[in-house]
């Protein structure tokens, strides 16, 4: 054992905080004497390919590394994380923290590790005495290692840092930036030099004037150092002083109007001591701009109470109920989409068919979508007992956002946009083949095009996920049945008839051609506001919400098809290029003031897939000359493949340079547009692809989904958001299950999982986001 860690190289960063297989973590809530046996919870570090195991998995780890790699992976690093004891003047010290809502203490402040190094021999694992750094009575060689290990980057702050630098960039201001050359140290003030405010304070680089920030929700501001930024022009960047110290920095670009940052440090650091400001001993009294933010998402929160003031029952994890998803920051959209999935809303949809056992050849689960699958799966469904205060599902986002520009940061997102994401994904990766949960969800909707001038029609059906309706543009109260009729009614569109030669009047007209087992009702709840997206709160009333008997009935909007006795069809349009823009999604954007050709352009740019990417696109594209053009797609535009041309074979030639798998290099490229570095990162994370292309299915033959024969309905599941926009706020999900013998409303609050109550109903009505129908 310490012959294999003398020799070993440490690796910079180590994943030390949860078992690959499993969220079994190495802290352990008590301290060092108060251990009276070894600590329950602990990792094992493996000295091979340095991933943390823990003991249950160790045999699991040992034969996958002999299938993957025909090596024995049998000596380990053992570490598990004990408290440290507090004195009363420490208590008092961190209790006066907490008030403030402010953490200064690193890890190692708070607990102590224990270690010790080990043998595993395909069925035990044979452990030295657990020590500490201070007692361990070892050479010096390894000692040296054995702080390596210690010492290395934790993969968990890795993965946080890189999602915030995603976010946060430096600007030309901050690269030009020159420190002040002052005769003397020129010290900052304690207040606002304007009003005296102590805190929310912000220090101008440039000349040293201390400002108050703007006005946030719990925070006191009177925006004077934005006023001294108007007065001086060239006075752009600007440092909160509250939340500063040498791990955090909140810096502000006015010229900007944004968030920025050095990537040299030096100039920012020589400022700080021009001010009198050492960063070394500055100690944050106040939280960062992330925190905040985070904390704002956070206080969005539902009622966790009922009308007499008591707590809500609180449901302990079962196999029923599953187990509580902890906030990663801004992941709450993600949890609450998987809720729903796992717990009941999507009935019958589950994960049962990739099994509890792990593949025997994947020696790095962490980057293997399917092994996070069966990970997530295990945890929530198989035994979700064994985590009481719920998981971290860290390991899982990394994983399934890892190719995809918002879902791999920290921010928050639109918890439909990931639904439609998740399933796209599970159907490209996982279930290519046999039988599919997410097609559950999934129906065949038909498009009716009739032409006003000469009578003749067009009937075109593709597959569909979910009904995006418009909601009208005022905040009157709202019913869904009749928004629902409202979309099916159809609208009045120009269209060029391939029989008149002409541009003309047409009336599209929507129709179900079969039934969903669940269906998914997303009301467009966002409206530009002076171009800026903003969210809206129409109570909205549902079928099913209050009484679990009052069904949904859509039977009504299914399709009649075509009638050769009545009808007469359009001929085949000898230019038409393939490209459809989605009906849901048009007649959302329309009703959102947008024209149809700039709708048209946008659902292209986007690969016509959802809302959302389409509404960026035309926000950002909204100054175009010829946005409001006649569009011509290309007439290559519904082949699949076309991305293969596009892709530039320069690019992909330095890749291959690399050593990368040629297929693997060409599929990363397509997908990431052209992206190098998100391509080679995307060819590292799924060197298990198969490389194939993505298809593009025969538009005019979809497969058969759902149901030939309408059913009613019932209201099973719902995803509330309350903020003012999608990516800020907060979301949790209602599911309806059994709970003691009577079919009630849970709510899915992070990690609390507790029984709704009929005050929870008023908040569902103004803030249901996504609505799952179930048929019966």
């Amino acid at each position: 054992m310490a012959q294999t860690l003398e020799s070993a190289s440490i690796p910079a960063v180590i994943s030390k905080e949860e078992c690959i297989y499993c969220y079994q973590s190495p802290y352990n809530d008590v301290t060092l004497d108060e251990l009276t046996h070894p600590p329950h919870h602990s990792l094992n570090v493996c000295l091979h390919c340095f991933q943390s195991v823990c003991n249950r998995h160790l045999g699991l780890h040992y034969q996958v590394a002999l299938n993957a790699a025909g090596s024995t992976h049998s000596d380990y690093f053992n570490l598990a994380k004990v408290k440290r004891p507090e004195d009363r003047a420490e208590q008092d010290k961190r209790n006066k923290k907490i008030k403030l809502r402010v953490v200064e203490k690193s890890e190692d402040e708070i607990y102590e590790t224990l270690w010790s190094l080990g043998q595993f021999d395909e069925t035990k694992l044979s452990l030295q005495i657990s020590c500490t750094s201070k007692d361990a009575n070892l050479s010096e060689s390894i000692t040296s290692k054995v702080n390596q290990i210690l010492n290395s980057k934790s993969q968990d702050m890795v993965d946080q840092t890189s999602s915030w630098e995603l976010t946060v960039k430096p600007c030309p201001h901050v690269e030009s930036y020159q420190p002040p050359q002052l005769e003397s140290v020129k010290q900052a003030a304690h207040s606002c030099t304007d009003c005296g405010l102590p805190d929310n304070l912000w220090l101008c680089l440039h000349c040293g004037n201390v400002g108050c920030g703007r006005n946030q929700v719990g925070v006191e501001g009177h925006s004077h150092a934005l006023k001294h930024y108007e007065s001086n022009p060239t006075h752009s960047i600007a440092v909160k002083l509250g939340s500063l110290s040498k791990n955090s920095s909140d810096l502000y670009c006015y010229s900007c109007d944004d968030e920025t940052k050095f990537e040299d440090q030096r100039p920012f650091v020589n400022a700080l001591k021009s001010y009198g400001i050492n960063l070394e001993d500055k100690l944050a009294s106040e939280k960062t701009l992330v925190e905040l933010q985070v904390e704002q998402n956070m206080n969005w929160d539902f009622q966790m109470t009922d009308s007499a003031g008591k707590d809500l029952l609180k449901l302990k994890p079962d196999q029923e109920h599953g187990c509580g998803l902890i906030n990663l920051g801004n992941s709450c959209y993600l949890n609450s989409v998987l809720q729903c999935l796992f717990n009941g809303g999507v009935k019958g949809w589950s994960l049962k068919g990739l099994g509890q056992d792990f593949p025997q050849d994947v020696l790095y689960p962490t980057n293997n979508f399917k092994c996070q699958l069966i990970k997530l799966n295990n945890a929530m469904k198989v035994e979700p007992q064994n985590y009481p205060e719920g998981i971290r599902p860290k390991s899982f986002k990394k994983c399934v956002g890892q190719s995809h520009e918002e879902f791999s940061s920290g921010r928050q997102q639109d918890s439909m946009e990931f639904l439609g994401y998740l399933v796209d994904v599970l159907d490209k990766k996982i279930f290519k083949n046999g039988s599919n949960p997410n097609d559950l969800m999934k129906f065949t909707m038909e498009d009716r095009l009739q032409c006003t001038n000469c009578g003749k029609v067009k009937y075109s059906s593709e597959a569909a996920e979910s009904l995006q309706l418009p909601m009208p543009e005022n905040n009157d109260p709202q019913d869904l049945v009749h928004i629902i009729a409202q979309y099916f009614n159809g609208e009045e569109v120009e269209f060029t008839c391939p029989h008149c030669k002409t541009l003309v009047k047409a009336i599209k007209k929507p129709a179900l051609n079969t039934y969903p087992n669940t269906l998914v009702v997303n009301p467009a709840r966002i409206r530009p506001v002076n171009w800026v997206p903003v969210k809206t709160s129409n109570e909205l009333r549902l079928p099913g919400l209050e009484d679990p008997a009052e069904v949904l009935d859509i039977s009504q909007f299914g399709s009649n098809g075509f009638d050769p006795a009545k009808e007469e069809l359009m001929p085949e349009d000898e230019q038409d290029t393939g490209f459809v823009p989605n009906p849901n999604s048009a007649s959302q954007l329309a009703a959102m003031g947008f024209q149809p050709n700039g709708i048209a352009r946008a659902l292209f740019a986007t690969g016509n897939s959802n809302t959302e990417s389409a509404m960026e696109w035309l926000f950002q594209h909204v100054e175009d000359a010829d946005l409001n053009e006649p569009f011509v797609p290309p007439k290559d535009s519904s082949s699949a493949a076309g991305g293969k041309s596009q892709v530039n074979p320069e690019l992909l030639a330095n890749m291959t340079a690399m050593g990368l798998d040629e297929k693997l290099s060409l599929k990363a490229l397509v997908l990431n547009k052209g992206d190098v570095n998100r391509s080679v990162e995307w060819v590292f994370n799924n060197m298990d692809d198969d490389g194939e292309l993505p298809q593009e299915p025969a538009g005019d033959d979809p497969k058969d989904y759902g149901h030939k024969t309408p059913a009613p309905y019932e209201l099973t599941g719902i995803v509330c958001h309350k903020g003012n926009s999608v990516h800020s706020g907060h979301y949790v999900a209602f599911i309806r299950q059994i709970v003691e013998n009577e079919k009630k409303w849970v709510l899915y609050n992070d990690e609390k999982i507790v029984v709704a109550a009929p005050e929870n109903f008023e908040e569902i009505k103004k803030n249901g986001y996504i609505y799952l129908y179930s048929r019966i």
